[in-house]
């Protein structure tokens, strides 16, 4: 802790950073830093920040928008689920899908929380309001979240039934 800001560090190889071994926060920093689009606080001079490309980029964020889903899925099924854990995985599921819709980026957790509710209402009012302090205001974020994640998804093609003795 820093000043009651948590912060992490966390070392890739480039060989790991190639093959989108990344965790999805900082795959998502990096590309917004590589792209210009967020400025990082500090770096060496002359570093050049590498930006994903954009295969590996839709490749992650498909597998981390479904281990969102997953997480989403298990906090909503616990009698007390863990607020933090729930609306961390909230946002990162709606930056993702916000992604894949739109191309819109958006850097911050509540940014993402607050432009998904925009493009998806959802019985829940005109303003999400600050959901990451309020239960039911994260779950029914969560709920409304997972349910436009498994809209996307198209359903299993249904086995042809045939009849007995049908050749």
């Amino acid at each position: 802790m820093l000043d009651g800001v948590r912060m992490t560090m966390t070392v890739l190889t480039e060989d790991e950073f190639r093959a989108g071994a990344l965790p999805p926060r900082l795959l998502h920093v990096l590309t917004l830093s590589g792209a210009g689009a967020l400025a990082p606080l500090w770096c060496a001079p002359g570093l050049a920040l590498p930006v994903p490309d954009a295969v590996t980029y839709a490749d992650v964020s498909v597998r981390d928008g479904v281990q969102a889903a997953v997480t989403l899925r298990k906090q909503l099924l616990l009698d007390e689920p863990d607020l933090r854990v729930l609306y961390k995985a909230t946002a990162l599921l709606a930056k993702i899908m916000l992604r894949m819709e739109s191309g819109a980026e958006y850097p911050a957790d509540d940014q993402a929380v607050t432009a998904f509710h925009h493009r998806r209402p959802d019985a829940l009012g005109a303003e999400p309001g600050d959901v990451r302090h309020d239960r039911a205001g994260t779950e029914r974020m969560a709920a409304a979240v997972l349910r436009g994640w498994l809209a996307t998804l198209a359903p299993a093609p249904r086995p042809e039934v045939t009849g007995h003795g049908a050749a």
